[in-house]
């Protein structure tokens, strides 16, 4: 079955910096244009249901404590709105009934939009992480590859992908038992981390097999991002005897193909590398190609 595929506009990752600090203002300043328009005018239902909407938002954008706060803040506007508008009660602690009711109405929402978030996030994390190690997991890879190729087609920005294969990964696994070469695969994926860019993507494809991404970079810095990491993998793998990484990093001056041919590329260099002397490192430039070749 399809996973469905889940908008970033969704995910709190999306909402950082500017725009949270944006969206924040324009739900805060809603709540007490609400409340304004309930002195003015006197149409309580109508106005109360919609305070319901920047509630909503900030929950969702900031997480259950933000959000029962702002149901707090809609529940007192609309409170201390009741009161400047000098409506008329039957009783004294109607209008406090009211409020307790109407924080526990936007609490609920503010509780059930963080809620219903976390799971939209969890999803999202099974779709496109590896469950091991954290990395992006090859469908990720590949979505977030042919992205960036079209990226780099516009900008006219060159690009890298480095592949990454750990030697002797099996005996590790016969000799120590999978509990070893987990934690082997967890140290790899915490070295590639550490050796990154915040703009590089990284991904294990599956076994024992590493991608890395990087865009708008040029062939040295490549090369010397590749010699990173091949440094940060084989000090971290020092606790996993024998084994040992081999690396391919294939550099792309225009982004003339697709995107599973570039990682082909890297991938080939990869076994060059190995064949070569395990722990190896085989980096190459790759001309423009015909426009007829980059369509097959």
């Amino acid at each position: 079955m399809e996973k469905v595929k889940i908008s970033n506009f969704l995910l709190g990752t999306f909402w950082t910096g500017w725009r949270r600090w944006a969206a924040w203002s324009i739900c805060v300043s809603a709540i007490f244009l609400l409340g304004a328009l309930r002195t003015a005018t006197d149409a309580d239902f109508t106005f109360a249901s919609l305070a319901t909407l920047p509630v909503l938002v900030i929950a969702w954008i900031s997480g259950k404590r933000n959000g029962l706060f702002a149901a707090f803040l809609a529940a007192a506007m609309w409170t201390l709105a009741d009161i400047a508008a000098e409506r008329q009660f039957s009783a004294q602690w109607i209008p406090w009934a009211n409020a307790v009711t109407r924080w526990m109405t936007y609490s609920l929402v503010a509780l059930l939009a963080a809620q219903v978030r976390l799971e939209l996030e969890r999803e999202h994390a099974h779709a496109t992480r590896d469950a091991l190690t954290g990395l992006l997991n090859r469908r990720a890879f590949f979505e977030t590859g042919a992205a960036e190729v079209e990226r780099s087609k516009r900008y006219a920005h060159p690009l890298a992908i480095i592949f990454l294969d750990l030697d002797d990964f099996k005996q590790l696994n016969d000799t120590k038992g999978h509990d070893a070469g987990d934690a082997a695969l967890r140290a790899t994926a915490k070295a590639l981390l550490g050796a990154l860019r915040s703009s590089d993507r990284v991904a294990r494809l599956g076994g024992d097999e590493f991608a890395v991404l990087l865009p708008e970079i040029g062939y040295d810095a490549a090369v010397g991002a590749g010699r990173k990491i091949s440094i940060s993998v084989c000090a971290a793998l020092e606790d996993f005897p024998p084994v040992k990484g081999s690396i391919g990093v294939a550099w792309f001056e225009e982004a003339d193909r697709m995107f599973p041919a570039m990682l082909k590329a890297a991938d080939e260099l990869m076994y060059e590398a190995k064949e070569s002397g395990k722990g190896d490192m085989r980096p190459r430039r790759f001309a423009a190609m015909n426009k007829s070749d980059s369509e097959r």
